[in-house]
Parts: C-alpha cells; structure tokens; sequence
C-alpha cells in the first residue's frame, strides 16, 4: 500500500484537488439559485453599483454556446457532462506531462 501511496502520490493529490474544486462549485452553485430571490452580498453590491436591470441582462459566458437548450434537465445533464470532461481531460493532461518528465523526453 505504501508503495502504491508512493508511485501515485501526485495523481491523488491533484485528483483530490479537483474533487475538492468541485465539490465547492456544487456547494456554492446549487443554493445560488434559492438564495437569488433575497440579494445579499456581492450581488446586492452589484445591484447598487449597476443597477437592477444591469444584473437581470447579465448573461453566463457560456450563454451563447447553450443557449439552444431549453430543458432543464438536459441542460443539467450536459453541465455534468461537461464537467467529467474537463475532469478527464485535465487528468490525462497530467498523465502526459508526468510521463513526459519521467522518461526526459520535452513536453512540445
């Protein structure tokens, strides 16, 4: 166990790192939507600084990539889905940048 402890000591480590970043994300976006009704914090800041309308016409980054869906729960699905990407894709980077410095090859 020790030695498997040893062999993957930064794969656990940035695999928990990206598990701990998500779990923020879920526990700091999903009461977002109950807590809108009644502004506190930055959004009340926001509302003073920029008005009320300025907020309600404020549109996501990812607004006009998605914004064909009109479902929710598709639209929830593909976040999901979206999400296990970029986890996948950003662990497999850093398979390729370990094994590339492993074996002293130039990462390109």
């Amino acid at each position: 166990m020790n030695q498997f402890i040893e062999k993957y000591k930064k794969t656990l480590l940035y695999t928990s790192i990206i598990i701990v970043i998500l779990i923020f994300v879920l526990a700091i976006g999903f009461p977002l939507g109950f807590l809108s009704g009644d502004p506190d914090g930055l959004e009340r800041t926001i509302i003073d600084s920029q008005g009320e309308t300025w907020l309600e016409n404020l549109e996501a980054f990812w607004y006009p990539i998605l914004s064909w869906i009109e479902n929710e729960y598709i639209a929830g699905i593909i976040g999901l889905l979206l999400t296990l990407a970029i986890a996948i894709g950003l662990f497999n980077l850093m398979k390729y940048l370990r094994n590339k410095r492993i074996t002293g090859t130039p990462v390109s």
